[in-house]
């Protein structure tokens, strides 16, 4: 049985685009959680010249099981509450897998 799409997660032809709630300066790095407003990432670096975008970046990286170049900070690169945008061969695959984390919450 396929997962249901959450709606902090879209689908296009080669790419999917993720809702993420940032915390920088977390002492916990990677996924903490996922809410109704997206997946809540901790980062440990802080938020100065950029350091937390890199490292959001790298985490979603891992967890999308793509490289680094394929993940884009699409909106809020000065805020908590960004969009991310990972390009993938199979973004349907990437969507389900994505999916999968909300179920476990």
């Amino acid at each position: 049985m396929t997962p249901a799409i959450p709606p902090w997660l879209r689908i296009g032809d080669d790419f999917v685009t993720v809702e993420i709630v940032a915390r920088p300066g977390s002492p916990r790095r990677g996924l903490l959680r996922v809410e109704d407003r997206g997946l809540v990432i901790g980062i440990g670096s802080p938020p100065e010249k950029g350091k937390a975008n890199q490292e959001l970046v790298e985490i979603m990286a891992e967890i999308a099981g793509v490289p680094r170049s394929a993940v884009s900070i699409l909106r809020g690169a000065s805020s908590r509450t960004k969009v991310v945008r990972v390009a993938c061969a199979n973004a349907k695959a990437l969507a389900e897998r994505l999916s999968v984390l909300s179920l476990k919450r």
